[in-house]
């Protein structure tokens, strides 16, 4: 089990990033969230297991409006209570 700060930049606002990251993560049993930061990225806390997480990275930057063009990937620490992936901004 990991846990992921996820920065994305590039078209990641406005192209329905948060609502696919959390779909996709939904189906990958993943837990966190997604929201806009004012720079016009993306931040999100991932948390599962690795090859999940692997998985919700790739499916993020294979979707047809979304144009990734840098991820900083920050391992950081658990959260035991989480119980869901959330959109909160």
């Amino acid at each position: 089990m990991k846990r992921y700060k996820l920065l994305f930049k590039g078209r990641v606002q406005g192209v329905g990033f948060r609502f696919t990251a959390k779909m996709i993560a939904d189906r990958l049993n993943l837990t966190g969230n997604v929201k806009n930061l004012y720079s016009y990225d993306v931040e999100s806390y991932v948390q599962g297991e690795e090859e999940n997480i692997d998985r919700f990275i790739y499916e993020l930057q294979n979707q047809r409006f979304i144009r990734i063009e840098s991820i900083d990937k920050t391992e950081v620490d658990l959260i035991d209570y989480e119980k869901s992936f959330d959109i909160v901004g």
